[in-house]
């Protein structure tokens, strides 16, 4: 597992696409009850999301985004 910083190329990709997954409605953040989505860290595949108490669901999210590079590790 790695931890990207916000300079790193793919931050603000990461978080665009997470804000782009239907539970979020386009925003990246979802705050309720002073919680929001964490960064956990990325694998050589994945990025790796949690939200402790998402406010459409009132529960526990991960979300797991596929890397750029690794959709086309293949080639």
């Amino acid at each position: 597992m790695e931890y990207l910083d916000s300079a790193h190329p793919e931050w603000d990709d990461m978080w665009e696409e997470l804000s782009a997954q239907a539970i979020n409605n386009g925003d990246p953040l979802c705050i309720n009850q002073g919680l929001c989505w964490e960064y956990m860290g990325s694998t050589a595949d994945h990025h790796n999301f949690r939200h402790s108490k998402h406010p459409k669901s009132r529960r526990i999210e991960h979300i797991y985004l596929e890397r750029c590079r690794a959709a086309v590790g293949w080639a």
